[in-house]
């Protein structure tokens, strides 16, 4: 008489069939006819003493619509990353070339555009100034601004408090001021033109200023 193969041996069957397509595609996606086909061969099999439980069954169901429903799911995100990703490269590169203002204490002054900002009053506030220093952290400029309230441009012309032009390069931007008769130092942005974007898979896009590095597009306030 010819052995008959028990339902424990029919289960370890279809997980290792599970198993198997799963390193095969990664995310273990059987056709439905594939997997309809495994139980019907597992059910003719069974042995007739020990049928097939029938919450046993129900869970080889789940779980290959489970399997099924994450390989669906994964493909779709897939999808949606590589278009979203598209969308940024068309974005990014429309901005080469363009203007922005992102929060820095740190700019590129060119001897031909000198350097703009913009500093963040969030109150009024009284003898407010930005000083200017240089990469080794020598004074070279200070710019008053008086009585200011709100975001607060302000513009270098590259030229020292003697009226000497300073080298082109970075330089660092310090604001303060006086509120409530108490010296407040206050957020400065940047302004700066973008020469490149890059883009990465993990945290977007990004744009490339000279003489500043790498800006994530998500810290741009304005762009002009």
């Amino acid at each position: 008489m010819a052995a008959i193969t028990n339902s424990s041996t029919d289960y370890s069957f279809l997980n290792k069939v599970k198993a198997e397509d799963k390193t095969k595609n990664d995310v273990g996606q059987l056709g439905l006819d594939d997997f309809m086909s495994l139980m019907t061969t597992q059910l003719k099999n069974q042995d007739p003493l020990k049928p097939m439980d029938n919450n046993q069954m129900l869970a080889q169901i789940a779980s290959f619509a489970q399997v099924t429903g994450i390989a669906d799911l994964q493909s779709s995100f897939s999808n949606f990353a590589s278009t979203m990703q598209s969308n940024q490269a068309l974005q990014g590169s429309s901005l080469v070339g363009k203007t922005v203002l992102f929060p820095s204490s740190v700019g590129y002054m060119t001897a031909a555009d000198g350097m703009k900002g913009q500093v963040n009053v969030a109150e009024k506030v009284t003898d407010l100034k930005v000083t200017v220093y240089d990469e080794a952290g020598k004074k070279v400029r200070t710019i008053e601004m008086g009585t200011a309230s709100g975001f607060t441009p302000f513009t270098w012309d590259g030229l020292d408090d003697n009226g000497e032009a300073m080298p082109e390069g970075a330089y660092q931007f310090k604001a303060t001021g006086t509120v409530d008769g108490a010296n407040t130092a206050f957020a400065t942005g940047i302004e700066a033109q973008v020469s490149s974007v890059s883009i990465s898979s993990d945290d977007g896009l990004y744009l490339n200023i000279e003489g500043i590095g790498s800006v994530a597009f998500s810290e741009v306030v304005e762009i002009t």
